[in-house]
């Protein structure tokens, strides 16, 4: 017992012996003479001026604390003249008792009026760099455990407080940052809060920013909890930018980093009118981190909110449309791919159902398996012109250039996926059943098989985009069956010049940015064989009957012409060469007469130019055509437009017909009488 006393009573003396020490040192020591040892020190280490106008300070109790302020460090060489490094005041705290005992333990560091300007020269060189000194390496390497020791000292820190600071990178600024981080060390729940204004850019206003939350360290397991996190921001209007407001939220975020993972069970997000919630789970977060959660997306108007982050988006046919957006499903993420499946997406009336991969994030190669329930694509269009007033010209642009029909990121883009549609709206064109596999590599997308159930037949086909040149070819290979012409004309050009129903194929190919271009490079083969319809647009048979009225010299028939021509079967192929479509087989047959011939569409101006002929029957009769029951055959000329053909039988034509008809039934009358006459004289 009076040896523990002795040797209290000895430790007691050396502890008042030591406050002592330092009290003189205090009242005996102007720190200040140090100054100019301290900037040397400075300029030796890191080739940087070191400023401290004020004075330095020390106190010894209960804290060793060392203040100082204001003070600047200067920009290396080839930087402006501008501080690299500015403060107003320091305060750094030591703990006396443990630094007798040769242990240092950081108390509470107050930094006021902080400033910190990063920039780069011309050469990319940041004046950040080489702050470790010349020998860094070496003086790293010649003081073993260093490291710990700068460890040991911030396991039990007495908090931090930083106010009116700023920071600068480049268009970046974060300005009036007031920090408060209350004791850290393991175990112990700490308080931070956190308050700045951020400017991503010259003019702009800034975000206010805030973030709260408590931090639970493990330093001995490597753990670190975060509890009651809650990080928002908010922006004034300004600049005809609409006042904007965002908020994050989570109860609880934890880290193992000896076990590599990471988990937030519940976090939620807001942006303006948008409202996202999920949850997130990581692992290998060192290594290789890997992630997987879940999101939902309330309903949410695309339309107010894209308003409301200052973009507006384009009218549209329908002004309901883009009105309500929500969405819902999972994520992962991990090994230089991610992926969002169980996708339930809905827009207005549609729902979108499957998943999309970026299988490759280096390639950003995708996949996708999607389903979508309807869609009336014309409700997102743009409103037609208003009466009188023209479309803009659509002008072609240089391959690469913006504005370009075809995306340069076409040359790159690697997908495959396949796509369905229980019912779609396209310029009109009704289509159900849709089905469609696309793939992209090498500058070439491909979309085969696609199919579709179509005005009461069905459609297949396949579409190829070839962008490998400089300017893009297209191949359409595409077969229409049993398929009602007219309401598909009506929808799909707005045409009623034909009806019936059958069978249309087309196998073309064409270049060009611009639909001009690529209707003036048309090449291939169509072919349309159709049944009971009709030509809108020109009556053959009221034209015919005028023709044959005229050589037969009656008068005209009376009545108007009906406007169309019908037909029972309509019969035709075209060999399309720079988008004139050339016929040689059209054959139109009815019961009372029968129509072929050929002739040129200039698919691009419209421009019609056939020549027929017509053959009138002396009665109705199906098959083909009989000498014996042919009336009179009568050419017919074909000019104009698509739009407004015109029909005119060539009268001259006809009558040399009728007046070699009448040559042909005498010849042999003639031929009769000659051989009588010369029997006669031989006799």
């Amino acid at each position: 017992m009076r040896a523990a006393r002795i040797t209290g009573i000895v430790v007691a003396a050396l502890v008042l012996l030591a406050i002592v020490g330092l009290l003189a040192l205090k009242l005996f020591v102007d720190p200040n003479q140090f100054k100019p040892r301290i900037v040397a020190a400075v300029r030796e280490s890191t080739g940087r001026e070191l400023t401290l106008p004020g004075d330095l300070r020390l106190g010894v109790f209960p804290w060793v604390s060392v203040e100082f302020g204001p003070a600047t460090l200067g920009n290396p060489a080839g930087f402006p003249q501008a501080p690299f490094v500015a403060v107003r005041h320091v305060a750094l705290r030591v703990r006396l008792l443990p630094l007798l005992a040769k242990k240092l333990e950081i108390g509470r560091i107050d930094i006021d009026g902080l400033d910190v300007r990063l920039q780069r020269n011309a050469q990319g060189k940041g004046n950040w760099e080489g702050l470790g000194g010349k020998d860094d390496k070496s003086a790293t390497a010649s003081a073993p455990g260093s490291g710990t020791a700068s460890a040991e000292a911030l396991r039990d820190l007495g908090g931090v407080a930083v106010h009116d600071s700023r920071f600068s990178f480049r268009d970046l600024t974060a300005e009036k940052i007031n920090l408060e981080v209350g004791r850290v060390s393991s175990g112990i729940a700490t308080p931070v809060s956190a308050r700045l204004l951020l400017t991503t850019k010259a003019g702009a206003a800034p975000l206010d920013l805030t973030a709260r939350f408590i931090v639970t360290p493990d330093l001995a397991a490597s753990r670190i909890a975060l509890a009651q996190l809650e990080f928002e921001g908010s922006r004034a209007a300004d600049h005809g930018s609409p006042a904007l407001g965002f908020k994050f939220s989570a109860p609880q975020l934890l880290a193992d980093l000896k076990a590599q993972t990471a988990s937030a069970p519940q976090f939620a997000a807001e942006l303006a009118q948008a409202r996202l919630s999920g949850s997130l789970a990581g692992t290998h977060i060192v290594d290789a981190p890997a992630f997987e959660g879940s999101f939902k997306l309330e309903p949410v108007s695309p339309r107010d909110l894209l308003g409301t982050l200052g973009t507006a988006l384009p009218a549209t046919r329908d002004p309901k449309a883009l009105s309500r957006l929500s969405a819902a499903g999972s994520f992962s993420y991990g090994g230089n791919a991610a992926e969002a499946h169980g996708l339930e997406v809905r827009l207005d009336d549609s729902t979108l159902r499957g998943k999309v991969a970026v299988t490759d994030l280096k390639t950003d190669a995708m996949s996708f398996e999607l389903a979508l329930d309807q869609i009336d694509f014309d409700r997102y269009r743009a409103p037609p012109p208003a009466a009188g007033q023209k479309a803009p010209p659509q002008t072609a642009a240089k391959p690469g250039t913006a504005g370009t029909a075809e995306p340069q990121g076409l040359r790159t883009l690697v997908l495959d996926g396949t796509l369905t549609v229980g019912t779609a709206t396209v310029a009109k064109l009704h289509a159900t059943q849709f089905s469609a596999t696309l793939a992209a590599r090498d500058a070439v997308l491909r979309l085969a098989p696609l199919r579709a159930q179509i005005y009461g037949g069905s459609y297949s086909g396949e579409v190829t985009l070839d962008s490998r040149g400089a300017v893009p070819v297209l191949k359409l290979d595409q077969t229409l069956t049993n398929v009602d012409v007219a309401p598909l004309l009506r929808d799909l050009a707005n045409s009623s010049r034909l009806s019936g129903r059958g069978n249309v194929s087309t196998n073309v190919s064409a270049r060009g940015l611009t639909a001009d271009e690529i209707l003036a490079s048309l090449n291939g083969h169509a072919a349309a064989d159709l049944a009971n319809g009709a030509i809108e647009g020109m009556d053959l048979w009221f034209e015919i009957n005028r023709a044959t009225t005229v050589i037969q010299k009656q008068s005209l028939p009376t009545g108007a012409s009906s406007g169309r021509t019908k037909f029972d079967e309509l019969k035709m192929s075209a060999d399309i060469t720079n988008g004139v479509a050339s016929s040689k087989d059209l054959s139109i047959a009815s019961q009372n007469f029968r129509v072929g011939g050929a002739g040129t569409v200039n698919l691009a101006s419209e421009a019609v130019d056939y020549r027929l002929n017509a053959t009138v029957l002396r009665q109705p009769a199906p098959g083909p055509v009989t000498a014996a029951n042919t009336l009179v055959s009568i050419p017919v000329q074909v000019s104009g437009t698509l739009a407004s053909p015109k029909v005119r039988p060539d009268l001259e034509g006809l009558a040399r017909a009728r007046v070699q008809q009448e040559l042909d039934k005498h010849k042999g009358e003639l031929q009769q009488k000659v051989q009588d006459q010369l029997k006669n004289i031989f006799k």
